[in-house]
């Protein structure tokens, strides 16, 4: 006979259990847990704080140009509501220098500006005739563009 065919197989041990958990497993999910509910809680925060910039964005994007005056307080109200410090009688060169000073890059330039305060003063009858529908799709358009990328420092 074949000494080949004579021999048996070892019995291989039982395969080990991943349960129950050695302590190490259990601090590694309560870890995870823990960065899990942090990063919950931080993204809530974010929510929460940012609010005043998705409203804003909403109520710019309604304005049709016979409101076009609400374009410039729709921005003091999300510069309020962003950063509570700030004082809101800024007007003119303050005013552009805040606007200008929230975001990365300019945005609106100091012409544009202008033509949103002096829209402020004007009676909803005659802001056709200080603003074209290009200007003021223009205007719209840069303004819904500040909210979305202006960056205050969140006071919470």
């Amino acid at each position: 006979m074949n000494q080949v065919m004579q021999l048996v197989d070892i019995p291989l041990p039982e395969p080990i259990s991943w349960w129950p958990l050695s302590t190490g497993w259990y601090v590694v999910l309560i870890a995870i847990c823990l960065a899990l509910g942090l990063l919950m809680i931080r993204k809530r925060r974010r929510w929460v704080a940012n609010r005043y910039r998705r409203v804003a964005y909403r109520e710019l994007q309604t304005l049709t140009l016979e409101n076009a005056s609400a374009m410039n307080q729709i921005l003091r109200q999300a510069v309020s509501n962003g950063k509570s410090s700030i004082v809101l009688n800024h007007t003119g060169v303050t005013w552009y220098q805040l606007i200008r000073s929230s975001s990365k890059q300019p945005i609106l330039s100091e012409s544009q500006l202008f033509q949103l305060e002096q829209l402020n003063y004007q009676p909803a009858q005659n802001v056709e005739k200080h603003l074209s529908q290009n200007d003021f799709v223009t205007l719209k358009e840069l303004c819904l563009r500040w909210v979305k990328e202006h960056h205050f420092e969140h006071e919470s």
